[in-house]
């Protein structure tokens, strides 16, 4: 049965077939081959995948994004990150990381960091004589900081789907979403020096402080959303109404920015975003109850610990996995499929789960800047005008920081379980 599936998702692949409709069609196919499973099964479990309260989550934190993207909440931050660092050689650089870095802390989406960040900063870059596949690889590799540091979009599937404790996920990713920052931070460092990058004049005083008043509400967002999940004000799902209320309140009262017209503009392109999200998710439900059925986790588990059942070892098996699928396969479909399947092994090795999480978020994002297929390479290449061989020799460095991120995690799991563990 297991050949069919395989064979239609391949196939699927080769004619360049939306992923959601691969997963749907392979879940079918077995369906209609098991002469004893209704089809309606297949409906059926599109819709129970889907139908999560965790998952409403989602739209609130695209919503809280776009709002923030929209209602110049990110030339604040760009502001005043430039006021910040801005100053020293590759200093916009620099205000790229830290602006995507706080801008994690608002919407959980690399895509809608690496849009909105993008957009502006990339233009910036190149007006003042950086080079254009610098300026794409660096917007491209900060925005992965977006899915790691908390709120998480990758992370509230992730949890969902493998019944880990989604705060425990979002607390995990601080330690790790800050060494994203200070690794990319020491490849521009290096690269700065080495190409003699510009440097923009020091901010005074006054203007510093002028920039972080300006940005201060905005800066205050993250902080509002870890504190009241630690204190059991709200859960993660919850936090998302209140992102979205936050910055509706700070982009009207405080900025005054909010214009009705462009308040529904974001209303539908979330509507928009959200759907193509939900369907790849209501598709990849249903492949892994295929899956799940055919016990293709217990398969894996048997497979890897024959190799070896010490935990980094198989970490390591994993990540090259998710690196090879994310070249290929949507993070959320990945997800999905892969991370339920691979819950037994986890345990079964002594694996915490919440290390688990981290990094299969983490390796899993890198996909979205390799390709073939990654989104977030995409939106940067058109940005920038540049293509996508020209934007992978840009990574290349980066590529090299995020490996050694994940490594990181692999090696001292204390830096992604310390937090939880002391705080929840």
């Amino acid at each position: 049965m297991l050949s069919i599936v395989f064979g239609i998702m391949l196939m699927g692949f080769l004619i360049g077939m939306p992923v959601a409709f691969i997963m749907g069609i392979a879940a079918l196919s077995y369906f209609i081959a098991e002469p004893f499973i209704p089809n309606t099964m297949v409906p059926l479990r599109m819709v129970v995948g889907a139908e999560s309260y965790s998952l409403m989550a989602i739209p609130l934190y695209m919503l809280a994004g776009n709002i923030m993207n929209k209602m110049g909440l990110t030339d604040r931050i760009f502001k005043f990150t430039r006021s910040l660092v801005g100053h020293f050689t590759g200093g916009t650089a620099y205000v790229n990381i830290l602006a995507s870095f706080i801008f994690s802390g608002m919407s959980g989406s690399a895509l809608a960091d690496a849009s909105g960040i993008g957009a502006v900063l990339i233009k910036a870059m190149k007006k003042e004589g950086y080079d254009s596949e610098f300026a794409a690889a660096v917007t491209g590799a900060s925005a992965t900081i977006g899915p790691i540091f908390p709120p998480s979009i990758p992370m509230v599937l992730i949890g969902s789907v493998a019944g880990i404790s989604i705060g425990r996920l979002f607390i995990g990713g601080v330690i790790p979403g800050v060494l994203l920052a200070v690794y990319m931070s020491v490849v521009v460092y290096v690269l700065a020096k080495r190409r003699n990058y510009p440097k923009s004049e020091r901010a005074t005083f006054n203007q510093f402080w002028s920039d972080f008043r300006e940005a201060f509400p905005a800066l205050t967002t993250p902080v509002i959303i870890l504190t009241g999940i630690l204190g059991g004000l709200f859960t993660p799902t919850e936090a998302g109404v209140v992102a979205v209320v936050y910055s509706l309140i700070i982009s009207t009262f405080v900025y005054k920015e909010t214009k009705l017209s462009a308040l529904f503009a974001m209303l539908v392109k979330t509507g928009k975003d959200t759907a193509r999200i939900m369907i790849i998710v209501s598709g990849a439900y249903a492949l892994a109850w295929v899956l799940s059925r055919e016990r293709i986790g217990l398969v894996l588990t048997d497979t890897i610990t024959t190799i070896s059942s010490e935990p980094a070892v198989v970490l390591l098996l994993i990540i090259a996995a998710f690196l090879v699928a994310g070249c290929f396969i949507n993070p959320s479909a990945n997800i999905i499929i892969f991370v339920p399947l691979l819950m037994p092994l986890v345990n079964s090795v002594g694996i915490d789960p919440v290390q688990f999480g981290v990094i299969a978020a983490l390796s899993l994002m890198v996909g979205l800047v390799t390709p073939p297929l990654g989104l977030s390479m995409f939106i940067v290449c058109d940005i920038a005008n540049i293509s996508v061989l020209q934007f992978s020799k840009g990574m290349f460095w980066f590529f090299v920081a995020l490996a050694a991120v994940i490594l990181t995690m692999v090696f001292f799991p204390i830096l992604v379980t310390f937090l939880p563990n002391l705080l929840m």
